[in-house]
């Protein structure tokens, strides 16, 4: 089953300072309302290939960015009208199984990126983010950070996005594993 995104909204699940989890709340095309729960690694690995993505686009032409902000635009307003509410009654009582265990993306084409997620209870569900609703979850997911005043959880997502090693390893005749890590062009 596939979550396509209509709308989204977040917001963060913590006890006594301590971050639980983030809570992704999407309306679908067909405004079914989804409630998912990102802890920290699942979090981070949603940012690692969304931030994937904001790059490519962030690396276009200026001509061709310009272009394309037109057309962005009232994609983000269409998003803005479908903001789904997040009850604080949802929050309280939020359903471990909704809870994301982990996620891979699964396809990346040029218009869509599909994040499939494993929830607690086993089930899988792919999430669909659109080329236009990319910086759009970014910036909530951001901004969800931020209103819970939680800095110290926003600069070790930021310093785990940072800084991504590439190791190239070769097998040498001898058995031995030789690695070596350099930089490298997109």
């Amino acid at each position: 089953m596939a979550l396509t995104i209509k709308g989204l909204n977040t917001g963060v699940i913590r006890h006594n300072d301590k971050f639980i989890a983030l809570a992704l709340k999407v309306k679908s095309l067909r405004n079914k309302e989804t409630l998912l729960f990102f802890p920290v690694l699942a979090l981070r690995d949603l940012l690692i290939g969304l931030e994937h993505r904001l790059y490519l686009q962030h690396s276009l032409p200026e001509q061709e960015q310009e272009k394309r902000q037109k057309a962005k635009s009232s994609h983000v307003l269409k998003m803005h009208e479908n903001i789904p509410a997040i009850l604080r009654e949802e929050l309280e009582n939020a359903d471990v199984n909704q809870r994301v265990e982990s996620l891979a993306l699964s396809d990346n084409t040029e218009k869509v990126l599909t994040f499939t997620l494993k929830l607690h209870n086993g089930s899988h569900l792919d999430l669909q983010v659109g080329e236009w609703q990319v910086e759009v979850l970014v910036m909530a997911i951001i901004h969800a950070i931020n209103n819970a005043e939680m800095r110290e959880l926003a600069l070790r997502i930021s310093s785990m996005l940072d800084f991504l090693p590439l190791y190239d390893a070769d097998c040498l005749e001898n058995g031995n594993i030789e690695l070596s890590y350099g930089y490298w062009s997109d």
